[in-house]
C-alpha cells in the first residue's frame, strides 16, 4: 500500500515533501529548544558566577537557540495543516466507490 504523503498523484505534483523532512524538522526543532533550556542554565550559572564575557555569550545563545527552535516547530505545525493530495489505489479508504455487481466496473460514489 503506498503511502499517500510520499506518493504523487497522477497528475498533480508531490508539494509537500518526503515524510522523512518533516520528521527532521519536528525533531531539529526539539533539539533546538532543549539545547536554549541548556544555554538557559549556563546563562544563569555565568551570571552567578560573576563571568560577564560568558554571560554574554550565553544570553546570545539562549535567545538563537530558542528562537530557532520555536520558528522550526512552528514551521511544522504550519506544514501539517496544509492540504495534501489524496491518491487513488483499490483499497483506498479515502475514496468512495460503487462497484457494479454484474460487471465488475468501478465508478466514484454519487450521493
Amino acid at each position: 500500500m503506498p503511502d499517500r504523503e510520499n506518493t504523487p498523484g497522477p497528475d498533480k505534483e508531490n508539494t509537500t515533501g518526503p515524510r522523512w523532512i518533516k520528521t527532521a524538522e519536528n525533531r531539529s526543532g526539539v533539539v533546538l529548544m532543549m539545547a536554549g533550556i541548556v544555554a538557559a542554565a549556563l546563562f544563569i550559572t555565568a551570571l552567578a558566577g560573576g563571568f560577564e564575557g560568558w554571560v554574554w555569550i550565553a544570553a546570545g545563545a539562549t535567545v538563537v537557540l530558542v528562537v530557532g527552535g520555536f520558528l522550526s516547530l512552528r514551521a511544522g505545525a504550519r506544514r501539517a495543516v496544509e492540504q495534501r493530495p489524496i491518491v487513488y489505489h483499490p483499497d483506498s479508504p479515502d475514496v468512495a466507490i460503487d462497484i457494479d455487481p454484474d460487471t465488475g466496473k468501478r465508478s466514484p460514489h454519487r450521493d
